[in-house]
This record gives C-alpha cells, structure tokens and sequence, in this order.
C-alpha cells in the first residue's frame, strides 16, 4: 500500500513524466542513475593501523617510528591492503630524507621494482628527474644537438637531391648548402634561448643549495653565462637602436643605446646615443625658435593692411562668419609675390580655400608655395609640413601609399620572401646578397610558376595601409572630390579580403549598384556577421551579437538563422556547459560508475534498443543540473539529440568533480598525451562543486565553462601518431616552383620546453 504522503508526488511525478514522453520519451531501459547506496561498515585490519601510524610518524618528523611501521607493514597481508602500499610506504621513507639527491636515488631504484601503480612510477619519475643540474647539462645538450641537426642537415640535404637531379650540380649544391650552414652561425645568439634555461637552473640550484661540495664550479658556469647573456642582450639593444636611428626615430634610438650600454661598454652605443642628443637638441632649439617673437628684418615694416588682415583673421570662423572677398582677392595678389610677405599670404589663402571648400585649389597653392626657397620664406617649412602630413592631407598620401604597396607587391610577387629581406641580416649587405643570389634567381625564373599557383594560397595584405589613409580622407571630407573613387576602390579591396560586412556598408554610400549583386553581397555579410558572433565565447556578448545580426538582416538567411540561434541561447541558458562525452565515461568507468557520476550501464553498452547515451554525452549545466543527450527513436547518432533533464544530489555532484579530476590527473601522469587544458571556470566550478557550494549557481556570464572531456580516440582518431624511434626522419621533398626533387633524413631537432617562451 502506498500512504498519501506517497501518493500525490508519485501522481505529480507520473503526470510531469507522461508529459515529457509526448516529445522526449525517457530511456526505456530504466533509471538515469543508478541509486547512491549507504557506504558500507568499515572496519580497518591491521595494514590500516599500521598504515596510519606510520603517516603520524612521517607528519611528526619521528624517522625511527616510520621506518619500524614501514618495515611491519611489509609483514602484514590482509583484504585491505593493496599492491600499491609497500611502495608508497616506503615513498615515505624516501620523503623524509634531508638530501634530494639522496630522495632521487631512492625513487630511481623503486622505479625499477615491478607492479608499481603507473600514476606513482610517473610520479617517481618526475621527482628524479627534478635534477637542476641535470636538466641543466640536458638544455646543453640540447643546444649541441641543434649544432649537430643543423651540420647534419646541410649535407643530408644536396646530397639527396643529387640523387635525384644527378650529380653533375652536386657540387655546386653542396658548396651553396655549406655557404649558408657557415653563414647560418651569425644569426645565432651568445647564448642561445636552451643555454639561458641552463643559465637559470644554475642559478636556482645555487640559491637552493649555496654550501653544496660542486658550488663552486657552478659558480663559475654561472659567471660564464653571465657575460654571455650580458653580451647577447647588448646585441640585441645595439641592434635596435640601430634601426630606430636609421628609421629617423631618435628618440628611441637614444633609450636603445642607452639599454645597451647597461649590459656593457660600447663605442658604437655611444656614438648613437650622442647622435640621438645632438639631433633632439637641435629640433628643440628650432622649436623654441618657431616660438619667440623675433623683431622684424631691417627695412621691412608692417603696415595698415598687415594690421587689417591679422584683425580680419582674429574676427572671422570658417563656418559663420568667413574672410571678405575683397581680402581674399589681396591675399591671392600678394601671394604671387616670392618674398616672405608673399608666403605669409599663400599660406593664409591656401587655408581660405580649404575652409571655402576648394580642397584641390588649396593644395596645389601649398604645392607652389612648397617649392620656392626656404631660406627666403619661413612658410614653406609650413606648407611642406601640410602636403606630407598623412592627417592634414590623406589623399595624397592614400596615393603615394597605393603606389608604394603596388611596387611591394611586384617584389613579393617576383622574389618570393627575397624581396623584402635576406636572411642573414647581421651579414653585410652586400656578403648577404650574394650568398642568396642563387635563391633569388630561381625565385625569378620560377615566379610564373608561383603566380600561377599562388592564386590558392593566402598572400599579404599589401593594401591594409592604403585603405586605412582612404577611410581617414572619407572621415575628413565625406563629400570630397575623391569620395566616389575612394569608395569604389574600397569596396574592391573590402569584397577583395573577405570583409563584406565593410563592403557592404560602402556600397550604401554609392551609387545603386544591380538588385541581384547587392542581394549576393548583403548574404556574404550576413554569414560573416553570424560566423563572428557564435566565434564569441561569452555568452552575453554572443547573443547581442546574434540579436544584432537578425535586426540587421533579416531578410538574408544569415540574419534568420542568427534570430533562431538567439531563441536557441535563451532556451538553452545555463550557467555552464561542462560536458562529458558518452566514449570519455566508456574509457573512464571510474567516472561512469557508482564512485563518479553513477550512470546506469545501459545507457553507455552500445544497444540501441534498451536506451543510449548520444555521443555528445553529459552536460553540466550548473548548480545540480545535468542534461543527458539521448539518441532518438531511430538509432540515429548522427541526428540531433534528444535531451532529458536531471537534478541530482549535492552528494553525487561532489562524487563526480572528485572522480573527474581524480581520473583526468592520474591520466595524465600515465599517458603525457592525456593533457588537460586549462579553464579557471573550470575548475572552479568543480573545487565549487566539491565543497557542496554549487547549490547556488553562479550565474556571470564570464564564470561559464564550455570545457569537453573528449576520449582519447575523439582527441586523436583511432590510430594515435607516434613519433619515430629514430633521430632523424625521411623526407621526401618536391617543389613545383623548380621542379626540385630530393629524398634525404633530416636530424629532427630536440623539442621545446613549454617554457621556452620566458628565455626567448
């Protein structure tokens, strides 16, 4: 019989779940979850006491009392003790010894004993290899082996295509290949990125161990690299402060100089350094110069129609109240004279013009201006500054822009990566030149070729500074001369880089252009408007930007679809989307099972018929909440998901954070592929989870995690690339450019560490 304190929410359950089968039937097979049973009695045996004496010893430094519990541990035999205890008992041991170099020992020699969990043999591992000097001397080595791949490397290489090609260019190609391996060395560093790394751990194993028998001799590796980081990072000062000055930027060049003298004397740190002073003096001086109010040269005076014309231009504005036209016409009388009075006035007519709307006619006043001579005429200083000011005039610039990245792109077109630099550029010159001349020959024969096959492949974007001096002239004069043509070419340019939303907007401001291309180009931009909406990653700013484009096109399919994709955000909100996929929980039964998420089996056994998990798996949605995606009626894995709901316990939710991170840790010691990635949400979501604070959900959008937990099948496929055994690999190399065939080994170089970048 069931009570009536039964009966209604077993009623109300039924109802809600008849409700639900109309549209999402449930699994038929049973439960989602398997019921959380009762932790059963424990009582501990005798490895258990022993077990926790000996972790009171270890926590109270007692070393006498751990070793006799260590050694009666290795007695006992009973249901509770598991083949991982002796081991990890006597880790222990090792932990409390005051030497590493002792604790490495010890854990090197119990790696060697067979039965070891492969979690505590990877962690073993990791500790003896925690050598400082050791990975030290293994950077080092790695910078030899690089010297050696690369000496290998440059004979390998022409000997192989001499093979192919035949042996009659073979020395010439030898010859060339030995000229560049020689000329490789001057791009390399005093002290190269691996031997800093080296130079660090030095340094730590010091600061760690000051009073250890080799400090000494570590003291002096250390000094050595020391000066060589010293000159390395000279180099690299010197080197861009000699750019910044032959760029013209002095000031930099100055605080480059200034860095590189910080490492160490320099005569050509101080010379740039001087130069730079000297040159900024000088433009000060000038500028204070431009400021003063010098007296008046002898014999020239102002008189009454100066005074008028200083009062005219005090009293008027461009837009409400502009110059007279009889001033103006004494402005362009005097501005025919070459004196300074005549340039006095060109400039101010020049500036009427423009105010009145003459753009062209006042450019080319300031062009004749420019031209006479400035040691008579202060002003044409002035007017050069105008014309070559990217800001005051676009338009030429936009031109002389255009021109030079035209030519740029000839070059690129015809040398390959030859035509901007070599490379070697601590080389001279003309050394440099030379030793790529047989490169850049073959690039110039070959460039039909590669124009022809180019068309596939992405090129640089030459014009990006041209059109950014073209929308600076449209943003100053919308309605100027050159607005059209500006326009015409920008919407090339736009439609030209896959910017149609830009496009797009340009073509608004032209004239009509045909119903069918404009119905084509406002398409584009819808899918390019909806492709960088879901790219975001926050949800909040991903839904405006759906919300955006459906109110921006919606008569186009991009602008509909991102309408239905905002219904689909808002239906679908959750506070996170962890998932787990159905092949992680099958190569993870510990996550699957009663001590993880407690899923029921069936779900996960690969039968259709009793019910499946989709393979898109389980999602934590926040606080309690799970979503199980099912497979539908028909067995098709490949259709949309079919989704049930589920709230669980704070109990089982804390059990499955534990377990995952419990078995994504472990996996990644056993299995170095096995990474997991990093996201902070994440793992707050889970130490969250673990305390039983999730029952309050965070709902920020910026606290929302959308991490997968994929198999390693889904990460790699089903056969997983192994690296070969051998140093080297075969290549076989062919280029359509030249028609060069070749098969040779290259000495594959040693593999970055991650933290590489931090010594670059």
């Amino acid at each position: 019989m069931v009570g009536p304190a039964v009966a209604l929410p077993l009623a109300l359950a039924l109802a809600l779940t008849g409700g639900a089968c109309a549209s999402r039937p449930p699994p038929p097979g049973g439960a989602l979850l398997i019921p959380l049973s009762a932790p059963a009695p424990w009582l501990p045996e005798p490895s258990d006491r022993v077990a926790a004496r000996a972790a009171a010893a270890a926590l109270a430094d007692d070393r006498p009392a751990l070793k006799e519990a260590v050694a009666k541990l290795g007695t006992i035999s009973d249901a509770h003790k598991g083949e991982d205890l002796d081991p990890l008992a006597a880790n222990l041991v090792h932990s409390t010894l005051e030497n590493p170099e002792a604790y490495r020992d010890a854990s090197r020699e119990l790696t060697r004993g067979w039965g070891t969990d492969p979690a505590l043999d990877a962690r073993l591992t990791q500790s003896v290899n925690d050598d400082l000097l050791a990975l030290a001397w293994r950077r080092r080595r790695d910078t030899w082996e690089r010297y050696w791949a690369r000496t290998f490397n440059a004979v390998s290489q022409p000997l192989g295509q001499a093979v192919f090609n035949g042996f009659i260019l073979a020395p010439l190609q030898i010859s060339t290949s030995v000229a560049h391996y020689l000329a490789s060395f001057s791009n390399d560093e005093a002290l190269p990125a691996t031997d800093r790394q080296a130079l660090a751990l030095r340094k730590e194993y010091l600061a760690r161990n000051p009073a250890a028998a080799d400090s000494e001799y570590v003291r002096g590796q250390v000094a050595g690299g020391d000066k060589k980081l010293a000159e390395t990072m000279r180099a690299r000062r010197l080197r861009a402060a000699r750019q910044a000055a032959e760029a013209g930027r002095y000031r930099a060049a100055g605080l480059e100089a200034r860095r590189a003298l910080f490492w160490g004397p320099s005569p050509e740190a101080d010379k740039i350094l001087a130069r730079s002073k000297a040159i900024i003096a000088e433009h000060w001086r000038l500028f204070q110069q431009s400021l003063e109010a010098a007296p008046l040269a002898p014999g020239r005076q102002y008189g009454p129609e100066s005074r008028t014309l200083a009062s005219a231009l005090l009293t008027t504005s461009p837009g409400a109240k502009p110059l007279a036209p009889d001033l103006i016409d004494t402005l362009e009388l005097q501005s025919r004279d070459s004196g300074g009075v005549g340039g006095e006035a060109a400039y101010i007519f020049a500036l009427a013009q423009y105010e009145g709307g003459e753009a062209e006619a006042s450019w080319k006043t300031l062009a004749a201006l420019a031209r006479q001579d400035p040691a008579k005429n202060f002003m044409v200083r002035h007017a050069i500054h105008l014309l070559q000011d990217p800001w005051q005039n676009p338009y030429r610039a936009y031109r002389e822009m255009r021109t030079r990245k035209r030519n740029e792109e000839i070059r690129w077109r015809l040398l390959g990566n030859y035509a901007t630099k070599t490379r070697y550029p601590n080389l001279p010159r003309p050394l440099a030149v030379v030793l790529e001349s047989p490169g850049i020959a073959a690039a110039l024969a070959t460039s039909p070729l590669r124009m022809i096959f180019g068309r596939w492949q992405k090129s640089p974007d030459f014009q990006q500074p041209s059109a950014i001096l073209a929308y600076r002239y449209l943003g100053l004069q919308p309605d100027g001369q050159h607005a059209e043509e500006l326009m015409t070419w920008l919407l090339t340019y736009e439609e030209g880089r896959g910017n149609f939303v830009g496009a797009l907007r340009i073509a608004d401001f032209l004239p009509p252009m045909e119903n069918a291309k404009r119905a084509d180009l406002a398409e584009a931009a819808a899918a390019q408007q909806l492709g960088s909406a879901e790219g975001i990653r926050r949800p909040d700013r991903r839904i405006q930007a759906l919300r955006y484009t459906s109110i921006e096109y919606p008569d186009n399919d991009g602008g509909k679809l991102a309408g239905y994709r905002v219904r689909s955000e808002l239906e679908t909100a959750s506070p996170q989307k962890i998932t787990v996929t159905r092949d992680f929980l099958v190569e993870n039964p510990r996550v699957a099972g009663t001590g993880g998420l407690g899923i029921n089996p069936i779900l996960i056994n690969g039968e259709i018929v009793d019910g499946e998990l989709h393979p898109a798996g389980v999602t934590l949605l926040g606080g309690l909440s799970l979503r199980f995606d099912m497979v539908d009626k028909e067995g098709d894995e490949k259709a949309p998901p079919l989704a049930l709901y589920k709230k669980i316990s704070s109990q089982r939710m804390a059990q499955l954070a534990a377990m995952l991170d419990e078995t994504t840790r472990r996996n990644q010691l056993i299995d170095p592929d096995d990474t997991l990635a990093a996201d902070a949400d994440r793992d707050q979501f889970l130490e969250r989870a673990l305390l039983g604070l999730v029952g309050r959900p965070d709902k920020r959008p910026t606290a929302q995690s959308t991490y997968v937990y994929q198999s390693m099948r889904e990460r790699y496929g089903l056969v997983r690339g192994r690296e070969s055994i051998l140093p080297f690999d075969l290549v076989f190399q062919g280029s359509f450019n030249d028609f060069n065939l070749g098969a040779f080994p290259r000495w594959r170089p040693p593999k970055e560490t991650p933290d590489i970048f931090l010594y670059r």
